[in-house]
């Protein structure tokens, strides 16, 4: 089982590659079957592949993409769960919404699931 300090240092790495748009870093953290839903009612991303083409189109959309950690990472099992601040800039646009992540942790310590809980009836735009 993957240790916590393990799976903290994992999520602030997701966290930083996916602000400075790391496409290949992010997807790295994750197992080659990993699934992805974000959101969590959405259709999942299944396979490496899947997954690099999901974050790839994410961050083609938008200028700009900042994730700030909200409140502490909490583990338990081979679990971890964390609040954040998704910041998107487009153009002249800015739209920020609160998610809370979990991701499943597999035996070598990467991400084997990943669910983005949220919906856009949160979003504050400007």
């Amino acid at each position: 089982m993957t240790d916590a300090a393990h799976m903290k240092s994992a999520v602030e790495a997701y966290l930083a590659r996916h602000s400075a748009g790391d496409v290949d870093g992010i997807v790295e953290l994750f197992a080659a079957d990993a699934t992805a839903w974000d959101p969590v009612d959405a259709d999942p991303h299944v396979g490496a592949e899947a997954v690099r083409a999901f974050f790839t189109g994410t961050h083609e959309m938008v200028d700009q993409l900042t994730l700030t950690l909200t409140g502490p990472i909490r583990c338990a099992g081979n679990f971890a769960a964390f609040p954040m601040t998704v910041q998107t800039k487009m153009g002249d646009m800015t739209l920020e919404i609160d998610i809370i992540d979990v991701m499943t942790f597999d035996a070598d310590g990467k991400f084997s699931e990943m669910r983005a809980y949220w919906n856009m009836d949160d979003a504050r735009y400007s």
